[in-house]
């Protein structure tokens, strides 16, 4: 499963932007074409265009470091279909009129599902889709969240005849084959949380209990808490009764199987979730977004935002270091006409 926009992509192009800026391959490999030394008192001047490049690194790294964006805009995973629809397309302008409707009805109702156009379906043009916020978002937040979602589609799944956005508090997802109704409990991400004490009887019993109770609970979104254990459980909510309940019995079944020692976990299948955490609210659980291709799986490394964020800033100081060095080498060689510093 590829990873997208938020920490790994921003990584991904500050590398790209690095591999552009020959002072750091001189830094890295030593074989740039701009060579900075300081041997035999002498002293060879960076040119003035590649302070300007570092500038430019520098103010990029920092527009791009995603700590002033909500961790409810992130999104946990997109399933994107490989088919592709032309552009200017009939499917396309009635994929466009379904996002409006979605951003349009959040105000109303925390679930919808549409088919675009209305009628007989027309193979070649006709779009479904659905948005479900959590069961428990105001119809402010879960516009919020739909609106970002919607603004964040386009660019994941770039003319794909399906996509499926998860976020932290809402989904969309459409296709062009109807999938409403349809039961499907495939398997598209989990992830556990650091292993608890062994010895934390309290903390594996609190766990278990939650677990436990989203399985026995009624209707399509459920949470638990003991303590400072906290659970939560959704379907979709095109799925009937009888369906969710089957699809959350799965859902359930492995976050026990697999998370059930963990300081918390979570498993997405297709129709439903399943997630808890120990010491923090189910609703503030910020896994690293992860971007994928339909029928990928993922599984990321609770440390891995936390790390890639640790990198960025690194880098961030490295070029803030270099830009302050070479300001200072030139201002000191504009003053020293003695021919043993500058030449």
């Amino acid at each position: 499963m590829q990873h997208g926009t938020t920490y790994k992509s921003t990584l991904l192009y500050v590398n790209y932007l690095l591999s552009k800026s020959s002072l750091f391959n001189l830094y890295f490999t030593k074989s740039s074409s701009l060579f900075l030394y300081l041997s035999k008192q002498k002293v060879t001047m960076i040119k003035t265009k590649t302070t300007s490049l570092l500038c430019f690194l520098l103010t990029a790294v920092i527009l791009m470091n995603p700590s002033s964006s909500s961790p409810t805009d992130n999104y946990i995973y997109a399933v994107c279909s490989p088919a592709k629809f032309s552009p200017s397309s009939g499917y396309e302008t009635n994929l466009n009129s379904l996002l409006s409707s979605f951003v349009t009805s959040t105000a109303q109702t925390r679930y919808a599902n549409f088919t675009v156009p209305t009628g007989k379906p027309e193979p070649t043009v006709t779009v479904y889709g659905i948005y479900q916020c959590r069961g428990d978002l105001d119809p402010t937040a879960c516009s919020t969240c739909v609106s970002s979602a919607v603004a964040q589609v386009g660019a994941l799944c770039s003319n794909s005849y399906s996509g499926f956005l998860q976020m932290e508090n809402c989904l969309i997802r459409y296709d062009n084959k109807s999938f409403l109704g349809v039961q499907d409990k495939t398997l598209i991400l989990n992830k556990c949380g650091q292993p608890m004490e062994f010895n934390d009887q309290d903390a594996l019993t609190k766990a278990s209990d939650v677990i436990g109770s989203l399985g026995t609970g009624d209707g399509s979104y459920r949470t638990g808490g003991n303590g400072n254990v906290q659970g939560v459980a959704q379907c979709s909510g095109d799925l009937s009764t009888s369906q969710c309940q089957d699809c959350l019995s799965d859902a359930i079944g492995r976050l026990k199987s697999d998370c059930g020692m963990a300081q918390g976990g979570y498993v997405y299948l297709s129709k439903c979730y399943a997630r808890f955490s120990v010491g923090g609210s189910h609703a503030r659980q910020t896994p690293g977004p992860n971007f994928g291709h339909e029928g990928e799986k993922g599984n990321k490394d609770d440390n891995g935002v936390g790390k890639t964020l640790a990198i960025i800033i690194g880098i961030v100081t490295l070029i803030i270091l270099l830009v302050v060095f070479l300001a200072f080498v030139g201002k000191c060689c504009r003053k020293l006409q003695d021919e043993k510093w500058c030449k």
